[in-house]
């Protein structure tokens, strides 16, 4: 009898840890923050230039860009180079006005990639870096 009476007590504390172990574990970390999109719109007529970050959707973001684009530039040819989501975006350029685009996880590597991107038309130098989420 006693041994029937321990082999329950055993279960009885198995149940228990797993239960206890079912409680403590946490969920599955879920998405914290809503996606933002980012734009960078270019006139290649007067090397005007337009932003948009931190809207939800990509139409958003461009239009915002191609908005301001427009605004300075006043010649109808402004269009969006790059888009981004959750990301960072840079624009590079070289002195006779080239220009190369890159995106990437932080801003570091968004300017390294606008700067290969933009190094086919000769020295490029960054512009413009900013994050989507800014």
């Amino acid at each position: 009898m006693a041994n029937s009476w321990g082999a329950s007590v055993r279960w009885l504390g198995v149940g228990v840890v797993m239960a206890v172990a079912l409680v403590t574990v946490p969920a599955p970390a879920g998405k914290t923050q809503p996606d933002t999109f980012g734009a960078i719109s270019w006139s290649k007529r007067t090397g005007a230039r337009g932003y948009g970050w931190g809207y939800n959707n990509r139409g958003a973001a461009e239009n915002r860009a191609q908005r301001e684009c427009e605004a300075t530039a006043g010649t109808g040819d402004c269009r969006v180079l790059l888009w981004f989501r959750n990301a960072c975006g840079s624009i590079a350029q070289t002195s006779g006005g080239a220009v190369g685009t890159g995106w990437g996880s932080n801003p570091g590597l968004a300017e390294k990639y606008a700067l290969q991107s933009c190094s086919q038309y000769g020295s490029c130098r960054v512009s413009r870096t900013f994050c989507s989420n800014q």
